[in-house]
């Protein structure tokens, strides 16, 4: 990957972004639903998958804040990060259809997912070595 201050910066902040939701998540998962207008107080088994899916939020977004400060490690993360956005993005897409329209936390979750998969995607073109 060509060396970019622009890329390292949204490496930085899609991975801090992703840090906290993630962290936050993981160690408060009944609170932070609910902030989204979620109940899962009380379901175990709820409470278990959320926090080993917000365990893989915080684990992909200490790559993508790695890849800003190792190089060895920007082409992985840049390819990660767009992917992990559009890929979230897309499923929250597919659950609008299937099941209907979530509470406005979500619906805004999903457009700053597909922001960021796209700017992404095309940092991710623009700074790749040809």
């Amino acid at each position: 990957m060509k060396n970019s201050k622009v890329l390292k910066g949204f490496l930085i902040l899609s991975g801090l972004l992703l840090t906290f939701i993630g962290g936050a998540t993981l160690f408060m998962p009944v609170a932070m639903k609910a902030s989204a207008g979620i109940n899962i107080a009380g379901n175990i088994s709820v409470i278990n998958d959320t926090r080993a899916s917000s365990a893989l939020f915080l684990a992909v977004a200490l790559l993508i804040i790695s890849g800003a400060f190792s190089r060895k490690l920007t082409f992985t993360a840049s390819l990660i990060s767009f992917i992990f956005f559009l890929s979230v993005g897309t499923g929250r897409i597919i659950s609008l259809v299937a099941d209907g329209m979530p509470v406005d936390g979500l619906v805004k979750a999903t457009g700053l997912e597909l922001v960021l998969g796209i700017i992404g995607a095309i940092l991710f073109k623009v700074y790749q070595d040809k």
